[in-house]
């Protein structure tokens, strides 16, 4: 009896997570969690759905994205990529433009590279270009337009705990707006590993929040040379608003 239960509340589960996933990937706008799901409670109050029903679709809504967060993840950047008011630019990075134009095209590694706009910018100008993102719904959108415009991409569906950065693979890595914690010792010990000696590594995303020492961020890279460092307001690519980013350029010993 109990495992029955239980197997009722799986399905319970997902049912209810097809329902919301379906409605999101047509007709959400992406934001906050909170927000999301109280717009899909209005959703469902306005098909008539009782309020103890909505509730507990809402609650298993939430219990599946706890148990299942790669999925929520994935439907909300896949959400973003079709979204008409796409809140981020389609051109490549200008900083990066700046920045690699100095150096000997060899073997680039996007992180997060959305749709690809900078993937498609370092094809064109004779890189050697791999990436990943968690969203299908990207790289769908990025190996289409690298067709369209004669280049190839190497791409992959992973998160950033999936994808096998390698040892001494890249030439240059590309973390732009990238939503990854530059704090996180064990991911940014994995990107330094991964880079060859001489090889660059790129950052540009946003700064701000708790206070801070000053170049606390170049505390883990130590023994790089810099070759660019700055952080102040500006527009931001994602997001297109004024915000405070940080840029940085640093070579590896």
């Amino acid at each position: 009896m109990a495992i029955a239960l239980m197997l009722f509340a799986l399905l319970s589960g997902d049912t209810a997570w097809r329902q919301f996933s379906d409605w999101f990937s047509k007709e959400g706008t992406p934001g906050a969690p909170a927000d999301v799901l109280q717009a899909y409670s209005k959703q469902l109050e306005s098909q008539g759905v009782a309020a103890d029903d909505v509730r507990a679709r809402v609650k298993d809504v939430q219990d599946y994205l706890v148990a299942h967060p790669r999925e929520g993840l994935t439907l909300h950047f896949n959400r973003i990529f079709t979204w008409k008011a796409a809140p981020f630019t389609r051109e490549p990075s200008a900083f990066l433009r700046r920045i690699s134009a100095t150096r000997k095209p060899g073997r680039a590694l996007d992180i997060a590279m959305g749709q690809g706009r900078n993937s498609i910018w370092l094809a064109k100008a004779g890189w050697t270009v791999s990436g990943y993102d968690i969203s299908d719904e990207a790289l769908r959108q990025a190996n289409a337009l690298a067709s369209e415009v004669g280049v190839k991409l190497d791409t992959k569906l992973a998160s950033h705990d999936e994808y096998e950065l390698g040892v001494a693979q890249w030439d240059l890595i590309v973390m732009s707006y990238a939503f990854t914690n530059l704090h996180d010792a064990a991911y940014m010990k994995r990107v330094q590993d991964s880079l060859k000696p001489g090889g660059m590594l790129l950052i540009e995303g946003f700064g701000g929040g708790p206070p801070r020492e000053p170049n606390q961020v170049l505390n883990a890279f130590l023994t790089y040379r810099v070759l660019y460092f700055e952080e102040l307001p500006d527009i931001a690519d994602w997001g297109q608003m004024k915000a405070p980013l940080m840029r940085m350029a640093l070579e590896k010993p």
